[in-house]
């Protein structure tokens, strides 16, 4: 599985097995753009992928706060005629040994060729990229995007013996 490959290494990442992938697969299904969604392959097997959704707010706001049958309608009929105009990054990965070697921008560069003019969409997020991750900043700046948010996460430690150490920036 690309997932537990490409993020096995992090501290504090949890593999995920075959039905927990499927379950969540399961659960995005009906907001799901399979044109959104790509993955890289070397010699027939899966090395990479980026799993990008549609930006739904721009949806619920036709809801007003509700969701009940009728604004399930109304998400239906927004749904059918394409009203969302902006897609966001919620999963990314390469495998290791593919790191590294451009995929990376490769996967972004096709991202960002799925809000052309002419496209459905016009709007695209990476999201969540965190700050010890400055390699995934700069493909993003190298495919023409630009850094709006930088991610910190911040601890609280109650046991003052514990000492604090941040993340390591990913090499």
């Amino acid at each position: 599985m690309i997932y537990n490959a490409a993020w096995s290494k992090h501290a504090g990442v949890k593999g995920m097995n075959k039905a927990q992938a499927m379950s969540i697969m399961t659960q995005l299904k009906p907001i799901l753009d399979e044109e959104i969604i790509l993955f890289a392959y070397y010699d027939n097997k899966p090395i990479g992928f980026f799993l990008m959704i549609p930006e739904l707010n721009q949806i619920f706001k036709y809801c007003k706060g509700k969701f009940g049958p009728i604004q399930k309608l109304i998400f239906l009929y927004h749904q059918w005629r394409k009203t969302c105009k902006k897609i966001f990054g919620v999963a990314f990965g390469i495998v290791p040994e593919f790191q590294g070697k451009g995929l990376e921008g490769a996967l972004v560069q096709a991202s960002a060729k799925l809000t052309q003019p002419k496209a459905r969409y016009k709007t695209f997020e990476m999201n969540w990229i965190g700050d010890f991750n400055p390699k995934m900043m700069h493909v993003a700046e190298s495919v023409g995007g630009s850094i709006i948010k930088t991610h910190i996460t911040y601890k609280k430690i109650f046991d003052p013996a514990i000492t604090f150490e941040r993340a390591k920036v990913i090499d």
